[in-house]
């Protein structure tokens, strides 16, 4: 398979994956408070906080498979 098709791949999960994830962090965050401006502030923390985390575990995972 060409790197071309492999890129254009992990893009379109990407594409799909901020979305999903906005989506995610406000449904679990109006769960939990009823005040907006509380849900709106925690839902954009979350947000921020587990692209970092995907972000990092998706370079560590592409560094450990480097060779394969």
């Amino acid at each position: 398979m060409s790197v071309s098709l492999l890129f254009a791949n992990q893009v379109n999960a990407i594409v799909y994956l901020i979305p999903l994830l906005a989506v995610i962090s406000l449904v679990y965050n109006a769960t939990r408070y009823e005040i907006p401006e509380i849900i709106i502030k925690r839902s954009i923390r979350f947000f921020f906080t587990a692209i970092i985390i995907m972000g990092t575990l998706m370079t560590l995972l592409a560094v450990l498979s480097w060779n394969l």
